[in-house]
């Protein structure tokens, strides 16, 4: 007999799905987008069931409904006190009832708790939301978060989760995803796009009447945010007041402001921070090089910054801000190019209080004055962290604004969003595919930005708001700044931006806009008392008492209160146990951690990568030290880049930060009781600026080994141990494009000299000897190089300066400036001769 199974959802390992599918639709009006997200469950299991899903919402939604249908009866729920929804629920669920708990995490995201599911039984909840989407430099950016990516760090400990409320992911799970929006006015004329997904377009109607109806192209999953973006849009003002829906007379008003601020006169001072955790391996990394080679490309001649990345550890590119030259500039592109997502955990906390440490009052070039420009902070992560409050107290204390870049298919958008805010600095998106230029000067174009000391709102005359969120610490032109307000009665008139520069005296008006008549819109009145909610929060904590009561007058789910839906089963309904506990598993972001690649919608403006050999460059083709990218940018990048590859080691990926320990530093069975051991700080530094050889390390080498073992290449001079900072300064400083063997060559000999070795090793600050010394430095003491050589001469001449600089275990400061000796020391008052 042929036993008959009726069809249903698997994972690719043959397991039954308990979540069939998302369906999620919208509307956009003007900046209020309104939308429903259904979500469908299945009980595919002959036993009663507890479904625990959690999942995220957009930044800055506000949920508005609950609306549940089991099977074909539609039930209806209520927001009642958190305490108070959660013992309901447990009782209703011990009393075999059906009963559904939804609940907002205190991270932001949402789980849904489904109790006693029956055996084969349906349920659809669907969920009303709405957002007031922000200009950002001229155009609209719509998010649709799907899925909630691994995060790194103690999920209960350090965000304060419940452990029900914990993501688990499924890399076999796959939920169907489908999407249809309604774009109504002026916007349905911008121009529609979107990086994630691809789109299918119908506009509908004419004239002002006009809507786009927008769907997805093919069949989607929650794998990755959709993301629509809308450009060439028209900008403006606007005050919008409704009536609200229980203070009978009261109105509450939406004003935001397109602000124009002029860019500041002064050059930027920036400190760029990479995120090169694992959790940014693959789509996110790649993505994170293009913004990082864009970035560096459009510094302006004269603009300072500095270039670190993190993981578990810290490591920073040079001991204080670069002023922005050619070397540093090619020295910051193939920095760029080498980074590979490498050093594990996403430590951002340490890592934000290294770099916002570096350099300190060195940053600032001597004689400056007051018109010196403050230095930011420009963070490139996905925000894949529990531990944001603290990070976002360490970034607040001390006093530096962030920015953010960030990057991948589904990346923290309220982690990123509360550092930047919070911190006075700005944020912004770039997806897998996504175009990164038009991000990077979104960015400097708020770095460059007048700061203002003071934002005020100025209300019509005789118009006082009974209650006004707090304004931004930062505004930046072409961001909207929006404010929510609350009136006894309806205000007449015009309302203004009003900033003052720093330094200034006198206020400037930055926007303003006409108050319209007031409307009945439930959904604005609502988002009003949303945000005061979350100002009387921010204010009170979750002692609140006024923030409570209008949770649950207005029916709205906060940290303070959750939805709770109970059905009374029959007796003969009810199951004679406790249900069993299925926790519903997400799926894994397209690209996270290199697995897989969210390949859909490269940019056709992007020209490709191409591997080519290079003679030049840190080796040879002689030497096989590896691939070098070949790329066309429009910010004038350079043609040729290093790759982070060596052939020494196959396809192995080079680690920035660690080198091949040449054989005197390692420890071995037959090494030599006279040869120093490797973690003698005199010979090899590990730093959080320069891992490598130091000094008298390198001279240590070259004094033990033949003339015929020394090397000749960048390449060699790497596999031995030099580090990058040194050679970057070898190839883009004392060269001035002379060859590379002529420059290794005078350099190797130089280092090699006996009296330089012997004032090293005798003295970690014999500058008097090693003055002594530079002096009898000329063309003839190297035997590699013609003594009539112009160019050896000139090179040797500033290896003089270079050597008079030495100590045992540290570089010049000149090597890590990028600067030549002779100019590092008038800079900084210290005659050559």
């Amino acid at each position: 007999m042929i036993q008959q199974q009726s069809a249903r959802l698997e994972t690719r390992a043959g397991e039954a799905l308990t979540l069939q599918g998302v369906r999620f639709t919208g509307t956009l009006r003007g900046t209020l987008f309104e939308a429903d997200l259904e979500q469908r469950f299945a009980n595919p299991f002959e036993r009663h069931v507890e479904l625990v899903y959690s999942f995220p919402l957009p930044w800055a939604a506000v949920l508005l409904g609950v609306e549940v249908r089991i099977g074909e009866r539609r039930l209806s729920g209520a927001v009642i006190e958190k305490r108070q929804a959660e013992q309901g629920y447990e009782d209703a669920l011990a009393e075999g009832n059906t009963t559904i708990l939804l609940e907002q995490n205190v991270d932001g995201s949402y789980t849904l708790n489904l109790g006693n599911l029956a055996p084969g039984e349906t349920c659809v909840v669907r969920l009303r939301y709405a957002q007031v989407l922000q200009f950002e430099q001229h155009g609209l950016r719509l998010v649709v978060p799907t899925v909630i990516a691994p995060r790194y760090g103690d999920p209960v400990a350090d965000a304060g989760l419940k452990p029900h409320q914990l993501v688990e992911h499924d890399l076999m799970a796959v939920y169907p995803f489908e999407l249809t929006l309604r774009i109504e006015g002026e916007l349905a004329r911008a121009r529609i796009g979107s990086p994630s997904h691809p789109l299918s377009t119908r506009l509908e109607g004419e004239g002002e009447t006009a809507a786009m109806l927008v769907s997805l192209g093919r069949g989607g999953a929650l794998d990755r945010d959709f993301i629509l973006v809308l450009d060439e849009v028209a900008q403006d003002s606007l005050a919008v007041c409704a009536h609200d829906t229980l203070d009978e007379g009261a109105v509450n008003v939406l004003a935001s402001f397109c602000p124009r601020v002029p860019a500041a006169a002064h050059p930027l001072a920036v400190k760029i921070l990479v995120d090169c955790s694992g959790s940014m391996q693959g789509d996110s990394i790649a993505a994170a090089r293009r913004a990082l080679q864009a970035i560096v490309a459009g510094l302006r001649e004269g603009e300072r910054f500095s270039l670190s990345r993190f993981g578990s550890t810290v490591e920073h590119r040079s001991r204080a801000l670069w002023r922005t030259s050619p070397a540093t500039r090619l020295a910051g592109q193939r920095w760029a190019a080498q980074l590979q997502a490498d050093l594990g955990g996403t430590e951002m906390e340490k890592a934000l209080d290294s770099t916002l440490a570096l350099a300190g009052d060195a940053s600032v070039s001597p004689g400056a004055g007051e018109g010196a420009a403050p230095v930011d902070l420009l963070l490139i992560t996905d925000g894949q962290i529990h531990a944001i409050d603290r990070t976002v107290a360490k970034a607040r204390a001390l006093g530096h604004r962030v920015f953010v870049v960030g990057i991948g298919s589904a990346p923290a958008e309220g982690v990123l969003r509360r550092l930047a805010e919070e911190s006075g600095g700005a944020c912004d998106f770039v997806a897998p595919g996504e175009t990164v230029e038009p991000a990077v000067l979104r960015m400097f174009a708020r770095l460059r930005s007048q700061r203002m000391a003071s934002l005020a709102l100025a209300w019509p005359a005789g118009a006082k708001p009974l209650w006004m969120s707090a304004l931004p610490g930062s505004v930046f032109d072409g961001d909207a700044v929006t404010v929510w307000a609350r009136f006894a009665q309806v205000p007449d008139g015009t309302v203004r931006l009003i900033g003052r520069r720093t330094h200034a005296s006198v206020p400037e008006s930055l926007g303003e806009a006409c108050l319209t008549a007031a409307e009945h819109d439930s959904a604005l009145s609502r988002m009003a008392v949303a945000a005061q909610i979350e100002t009387l929060l921010a204010t009170e904590g979750a002692q609140s008492r006024q923030a409570l009561e209008l949770a649950v007058a207005y029916q709205l789910v906060s940290p303070l209160t959750h939805f709770l839906l109970v059905e009374t089963r029959a007796e003969a309904d009810k199951p004679a146990d406790m249900p069993d506990l299925v926790k519903v598993p997400s799926m894994l972001p397209a690209g996270f951690g290199g697995l897989g690649s969210l390949d859909f919608c490269i940019d056709p403006c992007m020209a490709p990568l191409t591997v080519n050999e290079a003679p030049e460059h840190y080796g040879s083709p002689a030497a096989a030290s590896g691939a070098y990218l070949d790329f066309d940018d429009p910010f004038d990048a350079p043609v040729v880049l290093r790759s982070g590859r060596r052939a020494d080691h196959g396809d192995t990926p080079n680690k920035a930060g660690t080198y091949d320990i040449p054989a005197f530093l390692r420890r071995s069975s037959n090494q030599d009781a006279g040869q120093p051991p490797r973690d003698d700080p005199r010979y090899w530094c590990a730093e959080p600026h320069y891992t490598g050889l130091t000094p008298l390390g390198l001279t240590q080498w070259l004094r033990s080994h033949p003339q015929a073992e020394w090397p000749q290449r960048y390449a060699e001079l790497r596999r031995l141990g030099v580090g990058t900072a040194v050679l970057d300064w070898l190839e883009f400083v004392l060269a001035e494009g002379e060859g590379e063997s002529l420059v290794v060559a005078c350099f190797v000999q130089v280092m090699a000299q006996r009296d330089l070795y012997e004032a090293l090793l005798s003295d970690t600050g014999a500058l008097g000897r090693l003055k002594a010394l530079a002096q009898r430095v000329a063309p003839g003491a190297a035997l590699k190089v013609s003594q009539d050589d112009p160019a050896a001469a000139s090179i040797l001449a500033r290896l003089q300066v270079f050597v008079s600089t030495l100590r045992a275990e540290r570089w010049p400061d000149c090597v890590f400036a990028l600067q030549d000796g002779a100019s590092a020391l008038e800079q900084s008052g210290v005659g050559v001769g």
